[in-house]
């Protein structure tokens, strides 16, 4: 992305800023290393090459989240009794395949999705959600205590309910809206993220069209193609509405790996926090 075909854009930053760009050989780590006769054009080089990465990583799908395992016992006893009910109770017309609900072992909120294209972007996520622990959910958690959050109701993410793609699980705590806001503005702010909304839209996936048999959002053809699959999730709103699942409480936050599974049956953590 940064050489360009035939090494034009790596041609062209040199050009226009009247600097060397050293870039390692593929296959290999290595530092990015700009030189040049000023400090004015090393750094608007410096700065171009960041605004190259920033596009390249918006384009690319998501490699990781940041996510909140729900594993109180009440979340899940009641989530597994809403999946069994949703599979026997609605008419035959309004059924839905088994393989399009979240396991119960990967139930999680999602706060933001990054692309994270190499090791050290990874290292780079791992320390910035540390840094979150220290300058974020530490002072939030001093002035408010423990994090209680609530689990009840259903939405959808797209317009129409007779065309429903996801369909998730609303959470209430004003207090992890805060968390959340905050460390979103900070992943932007360092450049791993680029901002797509104001706030955090917090939600517990329950339903995924793109869902497959072991629960995991799959990259075929539809996704490609940029289409969906799609249900009609009427009757399941107009019964399911205000499902209670339950409360838990927030003890730690995942940076975790897409089409992963851990151990314990959630995904594996590229960096944790815990209060």
């Amino acid at each position: 992305m940064l050489i360009g075909a035939k090494g034009a854009t790596r041609k062209r930053l040199e050009t226009e800023t009247r600097t060397q760009i050293l870039v390692p050989k593929q296959g290999t780590d290595g530092d990015v290393i700009v030189k040049g006769p000023s400090r004015k054009g090393v750094t608007s080089c410096r700065q171009r090459i960041e605004l190259i990465v920033l596009g390249a990583r918006s384009k690319q799908q998501f490699t990781h989240f940041l996510s909140i395992p729900l594993n109180s016992d009440q979340i899940r006893v009641n989530y597994a009794k809403f999946r069994e009910r949703v599979l026997t109770e609605l008419p035959g017309v309004f059924q839905l395949d088994e393989s399009l609900f979240q396991r119960v072992e990967k139930l999680h909120l999602t706060l933001c999705t990054l692309s994270l294209m190499d090791n050290e972007d990874r290292a780079r996520a791992a320390q910035l959600l540390r840094d979150c622990q220290e300058t974020i959910v530490g002072p939030i958690l001093e002035e408010f205590g423990p994090i209680e959050i609530r689990l009840v109701g259903l939405e959808y993410m797209n317009d129409d309910p007779h065309a429903v793609d996801v369909l998730y699980a609303k959470v209430e705590s004003d207090v992890l809206q805060q968390v959340a806001d905050r460390t979103m503005e900070y992943f932007v702010a360092n450049g791993l993220m680029q901002r797509k909304y104001d706030r955090v839209k917090l939600h517990a996936t329950l339903i995924n069209s793109l869902f497959r048999g072991n629960g995991e959002i799959v990259g075929g053809d539809e996704e490609r193609r940029g289409g969906r699959a799609t249900f009609d999730a009427v009757t399941i709103l107009r019964e399911f509405g205000h499902f209670e699942f339950g409360t838990q409480r927030v003890s730690e936050i995942h940076l975790s790996q897409r089409y992963s599974t851990a151990c314990d049956g959630f995904y594996e953590a590229t960096g944790l926090i815990k209060d």
